[in-house]
């Protein structure tokens, strides 16, 4: 894949999110299509792993607590494996719980309920970032 297949392709603009509760992840699909983004929901981590194999993503917003396996395993699976650029999601236990998404790979935790704006305006921002090089090597 080329540069400029990228851009065609809008690689650039490809969100994941995985999130066993299908409101949630319906909800985040939805307001994130609004925002422009083209995005793909999955419901556990088995199904995020087919998925990120079979197309590129810029952008995987993963829930922490997945009912198959810790989200944390997810997000540092991503980290070290593609680049992908990793949103999780935590519920508002502690300070600590936030520490533990960013050091498994998170760049940005966000804390459920989530914001949607503000959901999209971390995936736009995180989307800016990505130097669009790495996608030819997919």
């Amino acid at each position: 894949m080329t540069q400029q297949d990228t851009i065609e392709n809008n690689t650039v603009r490809r969100v994941i999110v995985v999130d066993d509760n299908p409101a949630t992840r319906l909800s985040m699909i939805n307001y994130l299509m609004l925002e422009g983004f083209t995005v793909t929901g999955v419901d556990s981590a088995h199904e995020f792993y087919l998925q990120v194999f079979a197309e590129p993503y810029a952008v995987a917003i993963i829930d922490s607590d997945l009912s198959d396996q810790n989200g944390l395993v997810v997000a540092e699976y991503t980290r070290k494996n593609t680049v992908m650029r990793v949103i999780t999601l935590s519920e508002p236990r502690s300070s600590s719980t936030v520490l533990d998404n960013i050091k498994a790979g998170a760049d940005i935790n966000l804390v459920k309920p989530v914001n949607f704006q503000l959901l999209a305006a971390c995936v736009n921002t995180l989307c800016s970032r990505i130097n669009l090089l790495n996608y030819t090597h997919h």
